[in-house]
């Protein structure tokens, strides 16, 4: 299953990671409503409806215009069988079509981005393309990486990019990216490279590949945004329906983690904490007690897929 990105280079593919299992754990013969909370360009999208029932259905969500409209082309062959609604999947347990809510079958969240956002410059998603400092989902947004840059100090900025990964360097970092801000050297995505590359020298691209994330995730609230549609889950899945994340790093793996444990009853307190408050209620049983990875044979044909893993949980 293969999706070809639009734009300058249209002769960049992308894979959907993890395909497989995601038809693996989530389409049955019982499946009917599926909602596929990052549509992107359609790759998952279009492979759970070639093998989910016929009558079943399919509501497709994202912020990207570009995406939903070649998703729009890619899917138009299913007919009706598809919804598609430009939407952060935040508000899933607000904005669902009559009839969605709490009769989903099949849901899916990939936190991952498509090669059409990273592939077009002005998008400003890549480190080895230099673009406008965006990075924005949603090209109508008000807050852009620009924008956020603009106004953060070395201290919150260098915890960002602690939480995501620089553990060693991430004060120098923050320091270097704040300096070459204010000096006015800060205006492109290759200003930034080229920051995060004076100060890391040996093995840049993992760092930047991290400051990247850090920023992104900032700029489009992608950890907040993550935890409000996992609060929503019990209340949009059908009895025995299943929701299926894939997470590419580790703050958002533990995110997940965490939700699909408590909504199975199990307490996340602090060990420390006496009593216990976390409002835990059995709502799932966890049917990956540890994240499925991808194959060695999908690494090998999808590198980008390397980092990913799934978690999926029923409803009970």
């Amino acid at each position: 299953m293969i999706e070809r990105s639009s734009g300058e280079d249209s002769d960049t593919w992308h894979v959907p990671a993890m395909a497989e299992e995601v038809l693996r754990f989530l389409i049955r013969d019982t499946t009917r409503i599926i909602v596929d909370c990052t549509l992107g360009p359609g790759g998952h999208a279009e492979a759970m409806l070639k093998v989910a029932p016929p009558d079943s259905v399919l509501l497709g969500l994202d912020l990207d215009e570009d995406a939903l409209g070649l998703a729009a082309e890619r899917l138009s062959v299913f007919g009706d069988r598809v919804v598609l609604r430009k939407m952060n999947f935040k508000d899933l347990g607000t904005g669902l079509p009559a009839g969605f809510m709490g009769s989903v079958s099949a849901l899916l969240i990939d936190c991952g981005i498509s090669k059409l956002q990273i592939v077009k410059p002005d998008r400003g998603f890549s480190f080895d393309r230099n673009g406008e400092l965006d990075m924005r989902f949603d090209k109508s947004a008000s807050i852009s990486a620009a924008s956020v840059l603009a106004r953060m100090d070395v201290a919150e900025l260098g915890g960002l990019l602690w939480q995501f990964g620089e553990k060693t360097r991430s004060r120098r970092i923050a320091r270097a990216i704040i300096q070459a801000r204010d000096n006015g050297r800060l205006g492109t995505t290759a200003d930034l490279s080229a920051v995060v590359k004076s100060v890391v020298r040996a093995r840049a691209a993992k760092s930047l590949a991290r400051v990247f994330l850090a920023i992104r995730s900032r700029v489009n609230r992608e950890l907040e945004n993550l935890s409000e549609v996992l609060e929503a889950l019990p209340q949009v899945l059908a009895s025995g329906g299943r929701a299926a994340v894939i997470a590419y790093h580790g703050t958002e793996d533990r995110i997940v983690k965490q939700s699909f444990r408590k909504f199975s009853g199990r307490c996340v307190c602090p060990p420390e904490r006496v009593i216990c408050d976390c409002g835990k209620q059995a709502w799932f049983e966890v049917l990956t007690p540890k994240p499925v990875t991808p194959s060695v044979e999908e690494m090998r044909h999808n590198p980008s897929s390397r980092s990913a893993r799934i978690r999926v949980v029923e409803k009970m």
